[in-house]
C-alpha cells in the first residue's frame, strides 16, 4: 500500500464519521426536543385544571361548545405528552447518542491527525496502516448512516 492509499482510505473513514456525528447530533436534539415539548405540553394541559378545578373546566367546556367534559381532552392530550416524553427519553438512552458522538468526536481527531502525518511525511507507512487500524477499531459502534 502507498501512502497516498493509506491517505485515501483515512479520508474515506473521516468523512463516514463525520456522516455518523451529524446524524447522531441531529437526532439527538430531536429527541431533546420531543422531550422539552411532551413535558411543557403534559404540564400546561394540567396545571389549569389542577389550579382552576372545576369552574376552569366548566368555562372551557363552553368555550368549546362540547358535550364531553373538558378535563377528558386535557387529560388525553396531556398523557400523549407523557408519552412522547417517555418515548423520546428512553430512546436517547438506548441509543447512547451522547457517549457515541463523543467518541466519534475523537476518532475524526484521530484521523485528522494521521491524515495531516502521512500528507506532512511525519509517519511512516507501517506506522500510519497501524494507527489506521486502531482508528478502525475504536469505529465498531458506527453504523452506516442510510
Amino acid at each position: 500500500m502507498t501512502s497516498g492509499e493509506l491517505l485515501d482510505l483515512v479520508r474515506s473513514k473521516r468523512a463516514e464519521v463525520n456522516k455518523y456525528i451529524e446524524a447522531s447530533s441531529r437526532r439527538r436534539r430531536l429527541l431533546v426536543n420531543l422531550v422539552i415539548v411532551g413535558s411543557v405540553l403534559a404540564t400546561t394541559l394540567t396545571a389549569p385544571a389542577a389550579v382552576g378545578g372545576k369552574t376552569f373546566t366548566n368555562w372551557l367546556q363552553e368555550v368549546f361548545n362540547s358535550s364531553s367534559p373538558s378535563w377528558q381532552y386535557l387529560c388525553l392530550f396531556a398523557t400523549i405528552g407523557s408519552v412522547t416524553t417517555i418515548i423520546a427519553t428512553q430512546l436517547q438512552k438506548s441509543n447512547n447518542y451522547e457517549e457515541n458522538v463523543l467518541r466519534a468526536r475523537g476518532i475524526r481527531t484521530a484521523l485528522e491527525t494521521l491524515d495531516i502525518s502521512i500528507t506532512s511525511g511525519q509517519i511512516n507507512i507501517h506506522d500510519g496502516t497501524k494507527e489506521f487500524l486502531k482508528c478502525l477499531d475504536g469505529c465498531s459502534f458506527i453504523e452506516p448512516i442510510r
